[in-house]
């Protein structure tokens, strides 16, 4: 009987200290994160990203210098300084792929153009590719 007494008692003062521990340091139990599917996850360089559901867009009418090219690094950089970890605003044209299979698309995020501001800002070239006019980069 005394064996079984000393076990409930040690078994209670487990159960205290372990209910104690808890409101001593609570579990930051953290709820998923959930994001858009036009949400930015990779820069791959100056005009290609990766977002939230695995496609890769290119910016349309843009060229920027390739991995190993002068400039290839500030325009990547650049790019990522705009839209990294951030959504997106992605609208077509009259071209839906290129021959890669990137989404080609004028990209915007809040009140900037980002193809026409990698243009402004000299980290690339106007790159058209017909049918494609690319009014909306030159005007």
């Amino acid at each position: 009987m005394k064996k079984e007494i000393k076990f409930t008692l040690i078994f209670l003062a487990i159960f205290l200290i372990l209910i104690s521990l808890i409101f001593i340091f609570p579990f930051n139990i953290k709820e998923p994160v959930s994001y858009p599917d036009n949400y930015v996850t990779q820069v791959i360089d100056g005009d290609t990203f990766k977002i939230n559901t695995g496609e890769i867009i290119r910016l349309l009418c843009v060229d920027t210098p390739e991995i190993s090219k002068k400039g290839y690094e500030e325009a990547k950089e650049f790019l990522e300084s705009l839209i990294l970890d951030k959504e997106v605003t992605l609208n077509s044209s009259i071209t839906d792929k290129d021959h890669y299979g990137r989404l080609l698309r004028y990209v915007y995020i809040n009140n900037t153009f980002v193809n026409k501001e990698v243009l402004n800002q000299e980290f690339g070239s106007l790159y058209v590719i017909p049918p494609e006019e690319c009014k909306e980069v030159i005007s």
